[in-house]
């Protein structure tokens, strides 16, 4: 994808990557058109067989990479504002349906109210039936789950951009027992909103015990050294999924 060196910006191509953290900054629409991929990418192993799974985490990520791609061009380069793809029709991209639509903007923007499904039909006008049959068609979770995922992002935010208790967190998107969004972090990260906003970005360094994640991912002692180095990599990767 990225072989023309020239057409990529500087520091991005494998072959000029010194090992540093790239930041790429690819604006306020394009992360805006990217979010919905990644929150299905998050749950789609909840939410189908892992053979549909597998296919529809792959569809997603490059779905995911042909937005993203205009980054990691150079501002010189020829980039079209929308890809050719290779199949069209309504197959190839489903329109969302009003209801849908206007469901998923009435759980963003009102998060903190206590939604229920049958009051989510409501106000779309719609039977509660029909709205859960489409909306998880295509959105790719429920309508309650995908409100879940909302607060969380949020509650995410607040707890790493804020110094806001956890419980102000919790109340402002929408949970007013703090209880229950830990719990539900807890589910997604595998640890404590506490423990988070001390380690955001936590890795596991290999070191016995961890240093780095303080001993939340309970990693089993490498007794061989020669093969240290790679089971210290296997071990943090391993570490990092489980938190994502």
């Amino acid at each position: 994808m990225l072989a023309d060196t020239t057409r990529v910006r500087p520091g991005v191509h494998p072959d000029a990557w010194d090992g540093s953290a790239l930041v790429p900054q690819p604006g306020v629409d394009i992360l805006h058109r990217i979010e919905p991929l990644w929150r299905q990418i998050s749950l789609v192993g909840e939410t189908a067989p892992p053979e549909v799974a597998t296919t529809r985490l792959i569809s997603l990520f490059s779905r995911a990479v042909e937005i993203a791609l205009p980054t990691l061009l150079a501002d010189d380069g020829a980039v079209p504002e929308r890809f050719v793809l290779p199949v069209r029709g309504r197959l190839a991209q489903p329109p969302i349906a009003r209801p849908v639509r206007r469901s998923v903007v009435l759980l963003r923007s009102r998060m903190t109210e206590p939604w229920t499904v049958g009051r989510l039909a409501a106000e779309v006008a719609v039977s509660r039936a029909h709205l859960t049959r489409v909306f998880t068609q295509q959105v790719g979770v429920a309508p309650m789950r995908f409100l879940i995922e909302t607060r969380l992002a949020e509650f995410t935010r607040l707890i790493e951009e804020t110094d806001l208790p956890i419980a102000d967190a919790s109340r402002q998107v929408g949970w007013n027992d703090a209880r229950v969004a830990a719990v539900w972090f807890r589910k997604r990260f595998g640890i404590t909103p506490t423990q988070y906003r001390r380690h955001p970005h936590p890795s596991c360094t290999g070191a016995m015990p961890c240093e780095s994640c303080r001993g939340v991912c309970a990693l089993t002692p490498v007794l061989e050294p020669v093969t240290r180095a790679v089971s210290r990599d296997s071990r943090r990767d391993a570490h990092i999924r489980r938190l994502s």
